[in-house]
């Protein structure tokens, strides 16, 4: 379907939450100079399931936050809320949190991060009622997928998934796919078409059958930083290395579209043009307003260079159908990388995950 009405971009709310020293590793974010003086990046972020009341937010601060999407109303309908303090804080992680994944009925998440370790929790009592510890590197992806959420499904550095029963009381994995020969980078399941999409960062995006055990295989050539499947099981949206998200028709592998390149820019910002960039960095990108709209974060023209306080990311909208830049909405002045986003379907509202620690919530 295409893209009707305008895609909201006005900042209703910022979250101030996530601060402190932190475990910088190779996906944060841009590693800061000694005192590290800077704001944790915020690299995972989610809204809580249906309505999408609440975010979940993963730090290099080693901490996952919760806190409240959109603020409460306030007298100045103009006014652009900032919350400081999350209403939970759930620590347990020793390194970065790298991704964070809610079950549907908002009761458990799952969490992991560069200590290799991946955890289930417990929302409403703030601690792990699971810990698995089969990977030997950097875990970077979760999902849930199963019967009611019972298994958890984690990607690695180490090149492996893992499937993961919570209902059992066993350390290791039911099932471990090691078909990838780099860092698994990105997780989406699909559950209308028992479907496990991952991406990897030796230029592959695969596709498991659950049910039969098959996996299909798209070569993109540079390595995949973020995948996701469409709501209909139909595309698969791949992010990658060089600046560009491609939509693969997954019955058959053909390019349906692309988005990004040096030859697309968006709407100019004062004496700035924006150009989608992913060159260095994990950015993810996902659907939004009902698949008619790729949505995704973006790094800076120069991400190391702090003296140049004008250039920043962006965050990018596309339209599926025509492949257009349909917004382009500044992350703020030296903010260099919006890492991840996520979109709101019920309120029609995103939240993107800021270098600066910050999060960003647009309606």
């Amino acid at each position: 379907m295409p893209a009707t009405g305008t895609f909201p971009s006005e900042l209703v709310h910022v979250l101030k939450t996530h601060n402190g020293k932190s475990s910088f590793d190779l996906h944060s974010s841009v590693t800061p100079t000694p005192p590290f003086t800077l704001n944790c990046p915020v690299n995972a972020l989610t809204f809580s399931s249906y309505p999408g009341t609440y975010l979940l937010t993963g730090s290099s601060d080693r901490a996952i936050h919760l806190s409240r999407a959109l603020p409460n109303s306030t007298s100045d309908p103009t006014s652009i809320v900032e919350t400081t303090s999350p209403i939970q804080k759930y620590e347990a992680h020793g390194y970065s949190v790298l991704d964070v994944a809610v079950t549907v009925d908002n009761a458990r998440f799952a969490s992991v991060g560069g200590d290799r370790l991946v955890f289930l929790w417990d929302v409403e009592q703030g601690g792990t009622v699971r810990r698995w510890t089969g990977h030997t590197s950097r875990v970077e992806a979760v999902q849930f997928a199963g019967e009611n959420d019972s298994v958890v499904v984690s990607g690695s550095a180490d090149t492996t998934i893992n499937l993961w029963d919570s209902r059992s009381n066993s350390h290791k994995p039911i099932q471990t796919l090691s078909e990838a020969s780099d860092t698994v980078s990105s997780l989406h399941v699909h559950m209308p078409t028992y479907s496990i999409a991952s991406g990897s960062y030796d230029g592959r995006a695969r596709v498991y059958d659950v049910r039969t055990g098959r996996a299909t295989v798209d070569v993109l050539a540079y390595p995949v930083t973020s995948v996701r499947c469409s709501a209909d099981g139909n595309a698969l949206l791949a992010s990658t290395l060089d600046g560009r998200i491609r939509m693969i028709d997954r019955a058959d592998g053909r390019l349906l579209r692309a988005f990004g390149g040096d030859e697309q820019t968006g709407k100019r910002h004062g004496n700035l043009e924006s150009k989608y960039r992913n060159k260095e960095l994990r950015i993810r990108s996902v659907f939004a307003k009902a698949d008619a709209v790729v949505l995704s974060g973006s790094e800076a023209g120069d991400i190391d260079d702090k003296s140049k306080r004008t250039d920043q990311a962006h965050v990018f909208a596309w339209d599926v159908l025509t492949g257009e830049i349909i917004a382009t909405v500044p992350a703020g002045e030296g903010i260099k990388v919006v890492s991840c986003v996520a979109w709101n379907e019920k309120t029609n509202c995103w939240a993107g995950g800021c270098v600066n620690g910050t999060v960003k919530v647009y309606a």
